[in-house]
């Protein structure tokens, strides 16, 4: 390690689930299908999903899911803002841009997943970068996707959290993106989508329609962006700013969810979502700030054909958890 990265292994998280150990014959099972579910065969993938019965014996799958190894590394700076970056690689392309580009001169938690981790989750390991954060006592806690790329300076986002008071806020969004701070729609789907569905990609609607035969892992609500162009063919639903690949969290509402910013449940898919929706509940609670910041999307995790398969897990668990909820919500003041 150079001494000029100025970073330091801090500890290391070797066990799943925070040390709980597995029976051989249950890491043999979830084995079998965490390699279908990672499979690079849209096939393979699909069998993934036929072999539940139910959407609850996909989440309890999900749930049982070791959460992967990982340790923390970090590089020293300014700590009234501290980042928080999970990679696979710090000493990859992505991580070396944050540190000696994007936010150099703050305070960076790097939570290191390492290069084909088969039980990677974001979740799991922004919250536990998160809650190394937190011991440093900052004002501000920033969550960053690895795969982003610098538009204004480190100097603007600072001034402009320093003019914010982190003890009457939960949360910073930013300029909008397309992958981050932007507004969204949780919204049902209307017949018009599955005719533009078929029409626009036919292998995608037979693969996804496999996945919901006889309706046992359907989704009711999905996210659509306001400024897509198909978010006419979605009906009235609940509008909320999701700030997906980049947010900034005040400590104070960090402390006050014990570091738990994400639910665990969620493989790589819909935790933002999650995190967002709570976050609507308290719109007096949210500030916005003027600086800018890019993402590569799909950069660290992929945009083709099996990474779309594989986020309907956590589009059915987002349903699940949200579905009475967001019924209520869209029926009263949240309808738009």
């Amino acid at each position: 390690m150079t001494n000029d990265s100025r970073c330091y292994i801090q500890n290391s998280i070797l066990k799943c689930q925070r040390g709980q150990e597995f029976p051989k014959f249950f890491l043999s099972l979830m084995d079998y299908k965490n390699n279908y579910f990672l499979s690079k065969n849209p096939k393979d993938i699909i069998h993934f999903y036929e072999g539940f019965e139910n959407r609850k014996e996909l989440i309890d799958w999900m749930k049982e899911r070791p959460k992967g190894s990982c340790e923390i590394m970090e590089v020293e700076g300014e700590k009234d803002i501290i980042v928080v970056i999970p990679t696979a690689d710090f000493e990859g392309e992505y991580a070396k841009r944050c540190r000696e580009e994007i936010f150099k001169g703050l305070h960076i938690i790097f939570v290191v997943s390492g290069i084909g981790n088969n039980y990677f989750n974001i979740a799991h390991n922004s919250n536990i970068g998160i809650k190394k954060a937190m011991e440093y006592n900052p004002k501000w806690i920033v969550f960053s996707n690895d795969d982003m790329y610098k538009i204004d300076d480190v100097e603007i986002l600072i001034n402009e959290l320093n003019r914010m008071e982190p003890k009457k806020i939960n949360v910073i969004f930013t300029n909008p993106s397309s992958y981050h701070s932007h507004y969204v729609r949780m919204a049902k789907a209307n017949f018009l989508f599955y005719i533009y569905f078929y029409i626009t990609n036919k292998n995608m609607f037979r693969n996804f329609r496999k996945i919901l035969k006889e309706n046992k892992l359907n989704i009711v609500y999905d996210q659509v962006p306001f400024d897509s162009k198909i978010s006419y063919l979605f009906k009235k639903g609940y509008n909320l700013i999701n700030f997906e690949s980049f947010g900034i969290f005040s400590y104070n509402y960090i402390s006050s969810i014990n570091g738990e910013l994400f639910d665990e449940t969620f493989i790589n898919a819909g935790e933002d979502v999650d995190v967002s929706l709570n976050l609507s509940l308290q719109p007096n609670k949210i500030g916005m700030i003027n600086y800018k910041i890019g993402n590569y999307v799909g950069g660290t995790l992929g945009n083709d054909v099996t990474r779309a398969l594989r986020t309907h897990a956590g589009r059915i668990y987002l349903n699940y958890k949200w579905e009475n909820k967001l019924y209520e919500l869209i029926k009263g003041k949240g309808k738009n």
